[in-house]
């Protein structure tokens, strides 16, 4: 009986939990960094200052755990994409419009207040330097265990990939601000031109291993 008890206790915490970094996310999108305000996360998740405040000692805490949340399920829908184009489920052409809208998504407005955030107060960056370290090796995985890129040793490939990510971020930004339909055009057509000319689609069945880029401490 105890155990049982236990056990919905902590059910109970894990649902609290991820009902308030649900509410953080959503806040994040709506109203950004500089207009996230605890009581409507509270509001939205059912939760009162006292449980918020029981599961994470500081707002940084929030909206650095919603922050990692965001990053893995940005990651889980790109790696999805990638493996759906190495079974043959997708042309490269589907490849490059779904991945452009995926970075140009909702997602992408969350971490980018975030990250604006981060530059301004430095407990938050230090709360989120391990999961953005995450990320980027994550991002890294995304495109390198895709495709291959033949005489190409590692750095090479990593500033290569870097740059792809780069561009599709700029693109990101731009949709952001109500970009005109030609930067979706451009974006189709300059994209595989610029990065993908060299790379090679891996097989399904390939199993990758990456060079982990990413330095723990």
């Amino acid at each position: 009986m105890g155990e049982e008890k236990s056990n919905e206790r902590i059910r109970d915490a894990e649902r609290t939990i991820a009902l308030l970094k649900r509410a953080t996310v959503g806040q994040l999108i709506t109203n950004g960094y500089a207009g996230l305000s605890i009581l409507p996360i509270l509001k939205k998740a059912g939760v009162s200052r006292g449980a918020l405040f029981h599961h994470f000692p500081t707002k940084d805490h929030l909206i650095a755990a919603a922050f990692g949340d965001l990053l893995v399920e940005f990651a889980g829908q790109l790696h999805e994409i990638a493996s759906r184009l190495r079974k043959g489920e997708i042309t490269l052409e589907e490849f490059v419009s779904e991945t452009g809208d995926t970075i140009a998504s909702d997602l992408f407005v969350g971490c980018m207040e975030i990250a604006l955030g981060i530059r301004a107060e430095l407990t938050l960056s230090s709360l989120v330097q391990e999961a953005v370290a995450d990320w980027r090796q994550s991002l890294f995985e995304f495109w390198d265990n895709t495709f291959e890129l033949p005489g190409y040793d590692q750095e090479q490939r990593s500033d290569h990939w870097a740059m792809a990510s780069n561009v599709l971020r700029g693109y990101a930004f731009s949709t952001s601000f109500g970009a005109a339909p030609q930067a979706r055009e451009r974006l189709m057509r300059g994209f595989p031109k610029l990065f993908l000319e060299a790379a090679v689609i891996r097989p399904a069945n390939e199993r990758v291993v990456s060079i982990n880029t990413k330095s723990k401490s």
